[in-house]
């Protein structure tokens, strides 16, 4: 029996986007999301976290340079320099951090398994970051701020994410394990 490890690589992309939920009055929109309702663009940092056995023969949990072509591939290709709310898995949720964070846990899980991942951390800033984890129960609520959801997804779009556990705001050290995303009073504020 081989011991488990957890395995992280850092990503970065840089991005642009602007909250916005189509069903809301411009007011309400205004009212809500404040200055983050002008586009503007951040230099995101992702951590991806892999967890299993330690390889007895290679030593490691994941081929790091396989991990680097998927994240390459599924993740940083797909939205450095991009607008996010031009992306298909934005047509129904505003673009915050909690939910680039939840699309790309989505994304990665299909690739490396969810069993595997164990953790996707989107820094917005140095100051700001949320973590998503696949230890949630299924059956847990997801909080939106997507107003009304029309249409479906389409097949070719990870479905969202039952599983994963938001989490935010910078602390030195491992977050806790409460399931409960934390509401900021003022989101406008980040």
């Amino acid at each position: 029996m081989s011991a488990t490890a957890y395995s992280t690589r850092r990503f970065s992309f840089a991005a642009g986007h602007r909250y916005w939920v189509e069903t809301w009055p411009a007011a309400e929109n205004e009212r809500v999301f404040g200055r983050l309702t002008v586009s503007h663009g951040h230099n995101y940092t992702v951590d991806v976290t892999v967890r299993g056995p330690i390889d007895e023969r290679t030593g490691m949990v994941i081929d790091l340079g396989e991990l680097k072509r998927i994240v390459g591939e599924t993740v940083v290709d797909r939205f450095d320099h991009a607008d996010l709310n031009a992306d298909p898995l934005f047509r129904s949720r505003v673009p915050t951090t909690e939910n680039l964070a939840l699309v790309i846990w989505d994304l990665l899980a299909a690739k490396v398994g969810a069993e595997r991942l164990w953790q996707v951390r989107v820094w917005e800033d140095p100051t700001l970051y949320v973590d998503v984890r696949g230890e949630a129960r299924s059956d847990e609520p997801r909080p939106s701020m997507t107003g009304d959801v029309r249409g479906e997804a389409r097949s070719d779009e990870p479905r969202p994410s039952t599983t994963g556990v938001v989490r935010g705001e910078a602390r030195s050290d491992e977050p806790s394990r409460s399931p409960t995303p934390i509401v900021r009073e003022e989101p406008h504020e980040r």
